[in-house]
Parts: structure tokens; C-alpha cells; sequence
């Protein structure tokens, strides 16, 4: 079996499509909304989960994207995607993802029988999956 190279990046800003007609202001808390994969401005939604500030003022169009300064660095592993139906697509970022083997990633957990890798950053034609890995405290 053939040694597999991993890949893995450091990120402290992240861009994403804004949601269509969302207003972000400059230094004001972002956030993903874990149901659609876009950033949106913080508000009263269970689906929104903050990541940090936007690094400009703009209305989103659901396709431009909108640059993010993260709360934290996050180290973003890179992961080969499933075959559909269980592939990553960009509508999964923000959520968790699991492990098929030792170079997959799923969105199916196959009926709890897989481990959750950890949560979906970005989705790759050329990359994979970047994944910011769920490691036990």
C-alpha cells in the first residue's frame, strides 16, 4: 500500500458567500448557518454558529464572497470526498463530516457507525475536503 501525503493549512481568515440580501458590517460578528453552508450576520437562528468578524462592509448575493476574520486560527486537514450520494458539497460547510476510511470523508454516518472526522471548512474539486478535525479534549 502506497503512503498517502497529507496536506493541511492554517487559516486565521476564511471567505464564504454572504446570504442573498444579508447586510454585513465591518467588525461585526459572522457567523455560518449550519443549514445552508453560507455566513449570514448573527441574529436569533439555532442554525447560526459565530466564527469570527466580518473584515468588510457589504449585502450579500448568495454567491460573492464575503472575507471573515476567524476568532482563532483554525488547521484545516485536507481529505479525499466520498462518491455521491454521500459526497461533501459546499451547502455541508459548517457541519460534521465523517470518517469512511483513512482518507475519506462522508456526509453519511452510516446508521452511527462511523466517527465524525470533524467540521466541513471548504469544498474542493482540486483539494478534497478541508476538515477542522474533532480531537477529544
Amino acid at each position: 500500500m502506497a503512503d498517502r501525503m497529507t496536506r493541511m493549512e492554517v487559516w486565521a481568515y476564511f471567505a464564504l458567500a454572504l446570504t442573498n440580501a444579508a447586510a454585513a458590517v465591518k467588525g461585526q460578528v459572522a457567523c455560518i448557518d449550519t443549514a445552508t453552508g453560507l455566513l449570514n450576520v448573527a441574529g436569533a437562528e439555532t442554525t447560526l454558529e459565530p466564527m469570527g468578524y466580518f473584515d468588510e462592509t457589504t449585502t450579500g448575493d448568495g454567491v460573492t464572497l464575503v472575507r471573515v476574520r476567524l476568532f482563532r486560527d483554525v488547521t484545516i486537514h485536507w481529505f479525499d470526498n466520498d462518491s455521491a450520494p454521500d459526497n461533501v458539497q459546499a451547502a455541508n460547510i459548517g457541519s460534521n463530516v465523517y470518517l469512511k476510511d483513512g482518507h475519506t470523508v462522508s456526509t453519511s454516518s452510516a446508521t452511527g457507525t462511523r466517527s465524525v472526522a470533524g467540521r466541513v471548512w471548504a469544498v474542493s474539486a482540486t483539494n478534497g475536503v478541508g476538515v477542522a478535525m474533532a480531537i477529544p479534549a
